[in-house]
């Protein structure tokens, strides 16, 4: 078998730009991945180009300069949306230059956590989650009042710290402050969103700090990261609850994001690395990309050659992935896996997810005990988790 660990050294860094040494919350690629936006911890959206790291047009305000929480970009790359700390919900268009806002909710009683675009219906809808807990699918065609949210506080979460959209917009995934996650189910012609299953990932004192729907060549996954810097795998519908392999990450772990082709985990962490994960084998690839600071947040381009990473002390670094994840598919053979070509009844990415009706999730025994840092990475910091996950 193949050491895919020393085959895949990852490319430089192509640029590093200095954010005012403010946390730097959330980063997006704007329309053609020509722009990237940020957001920082007590300050404004600010772009930023690309290729050359300078910043572009205003910041992004409005009015009575409410604090952002969260920004996510729409598929077409033209359209921002972002949550505040005062509940708010709004929608910006870009053009390249600057930013206007098109669409507003009104405030909520606490701060918008979490903001995810619609992708089956090339962003018609927006889902937002609060920090009581609570979520709500708005739709965005035309509207510059956003009202009427088909909404829950049915998540059995506190806090929320992601949601994503399945890719049929059939189903949310929710994870926070807790040991478990959930799954809702959208029903448009009830006009509602109900909780549909819990799945416990991880035992006390750890929690959940991020999670991501995914796909191997088998089935539909669900792939979280948690306090404990471990990355499991559900597989579904089964729910088949796995421990990726490999010296993976020795801090929490503050996002997972799947690569646009769907071959490549990446995880970002407070032990200042990016990882990267082959879900069919179910091991971490390459070696890690290392910071100065603790990760915050990581995002790719929509064609995949660039992705960004966001630090604690307000650095954001642009890297080079394409060669990277091109030598990936190269190694890639019919069923994702070194050497172990077999016949299986072929399996459809883009087939819905099935729903579960709140079956408990089966776990596995795993006798791995909590990964040690990468001999790269540095010693983690000694501050407890709860107190530097914001």
């Amino acid at each position: 078998m193949s050491s895919r660990r020393d085959e895949l050294a990852p490319e430089r860094t192509i640029i590093k730009v200095n954010h005012g040494k403010q946390i730097v919350s959330t980063v997006a690629f704007l329309l053609r991945d020509q722009h990237i936006i940020t957001c920082s911890h007590n300050g404004p959206l600010q772009v930023i180009e690309a290729r050359t790291g300078k910043f572009v047009g205003d910041p992004w305000e409005d009015k009575e300069r409410s604090q952002s929480c969260a920004v996510a970009v729409s598929p077409d790359g033209e359209r921002g949306a972002t949550g505040s700390k005062d509940g708010k919900i709004l929608v910006w268009k870009w053009n390249g230059k600057t930013a206007k806002i098109i669409a507003k909710s009104k405030k909520h009683s606490a701060a918008a956590n979490c903001v995810c675009w619609s992708q089956h219906d090339d962003g018609a809808h927006i889902v937002s989650s609060f920090d009581d807990g609570s979520v709500a699918v708005w739709s965005v065609t035309g509207a510059s009042e956003l009202k009427n949210p088909l909404n829950t506080d049915d998540t059995r979460l506190r806090h929320i710290h992601t949601i994503k959209y399945s890719h049929d917009g059939t189903q949310l995934l929710v994870s926070g402050y807790d040991r478990e996650i959930s799954r809702l189910t959208i029903d448009e012609k009830a006009q509602k969103v109900q909780l549909d299953e819990v799945i416990k990932i991880c035992n006390n004192p750890e929690h959940v700090t991020s999670a991501t729907w995914a796909v191997t060549t088998d089935s539909h996954v669900i792939v979280t990261g948690s306090t404990d810097g471990k990355i499991r795998m559900i597989e579904l519908p089964g729910g088949y609850l796995s421990e990726l392999e490999g010296q993976g990450h020795s801090d929490l772990v503050y996002t997972v994001i799947l690569s646009p082709d769907k071959r490549v985990l990446t995880s970002a962490s407070l032990d200042r690395t990016l990882c990267f994960w082959d879900l069919n084998a179910k091991r971490i690839i390459g070696q890690p990309l290392l910071h100065s600071a603790d990760l915050t947040c990581a995002a790719f381009a929509a064609n995949g050659t660039l992705l960004v990473t966001g630090t604690c002390d307000g650095e954001i670094v642009i890297w080079s992935m394409k060669d990277l994840l091109s030598r990936t598919m190269a190694m890639e053979n019919l069923n994702g896996r070194d050497g172990d070509i077999t016949t299986r009844p072929p399996f459809d990415p883009n087939s819905p997810i099935p729903t579960t009706h709140r079956r408990e999730a089966r776990r596995l025994k795993s006798s791995q005990t909590i990964p040690q840092p990468h001999p790269q990475a540095g010693n983690p910091s000694t501050v407890a988790h709860t107190d530097r996950f914001l």
